[in-house]
């Protein structure tokens, strides 16, 4: 069983036929994921608000986006632990959401809401896309939007290396110019088009009789692809609002 989402990349399940998984389970599991990293991330947002300190939220978006990167290492490699890792990898992401969703309100006000007005009209087109069968999960769609998302990877660890050792960039690609819109308008795509992968992984892994402690592997990918997609968005929301 393959999950082509830019964390969760490879997970192996073994049919089950005592106790399956379910496309129900799976869904409840996402929805629970994902309300948990929606009230902490608001929570976090209105606290800074509140108080104006931005350094929590520079602090959040690091502690949440490191401490969500480790949990998502161990369940790539060791999915049975996704029961008990699923809930605190939700908190580091909504930590992480609150913190970088105060850090663009503050820069490019409204962006925030933007970005998740964008994320969920997204997610309903490409939802009713696949129900309907006009965009299909065939093996090339999986190889193109994998290799589009590992190259996509790639590029932003080079430009971490590149600002931490360097205190450098990759030029143009992540400045406000046709190169770096056109870019992040790319990033969004591909991110909104994993949301088919993992619509996907949830069937076959349901179809092939996944153990039940699966679901919460498959609501753990696709909460990933979908903060990928609201971090997608705003940064292309903010490269367009830069005079």
């Amino acid at each position: 069983m393959q999950s082509n989402n830019p964390i969760l990349t490879r997970v192996e399940t073994h049919a089950d036929y005592t106790q399956p998984m379910s496309v129900q389970g799976a869904v409840g599991k996402s929805v629970l994921l994902t309300a948990i990293s929606a009230i902490a991330g608001i929570a976090l947002f209105f606290y800074c608000a509140m108080t104006l300190n931005v350094g929590i939220a520079y602090a959040a978006t690091m502690v949440g986006g490191i401490g969500g990167f480790i949990l998502a290492l161990i369940l790539t490699f060791k999915p049975n632990t996704a029961p008990t890792l699923a809930i605190p990898y939700a908190l580091f992401e909504g930590a992480f959401l609150g913190g970088i969703s105060f850090v663009f309100q503050a820069k490019y006000p409204g962006a925030p809401l933007q970005a998740l007005l964008a994320t969920f009209v997204t997610t309903l087109v490409m939802f009713g896309l696949y129900r309907a069968k006009i965009i299909r999960a065939t093996e090339k769609f999986k190889a193109v939007v994998l290799s589009a998302t590992i190259a996509i990877a790639l590029v932003f660890v080079v430009q971490m290396v590149m600002s931490l050792l360097f205190s450098s960039s990759i030029p143009y690609v992540f400045e406000s110019n046709w190169l770096g819109i056109g870019f992040a308008a790319f990033v969004a795509v591909i991110a909104s088009l994993n949301l088919i992968l993992d619509f996907d992984l949830i069937e076959s892994a349901a179809a092939q009789r996944a153990p039940k402690a699966f679901e919460w592997t498959c609501a753990v990918a696709l909460l990933a692809t979908l903060v990928w997609m609201y971090v997608s968005f705003l940064r292309l929301i903010g490269l367009t609002s830069n005079d």
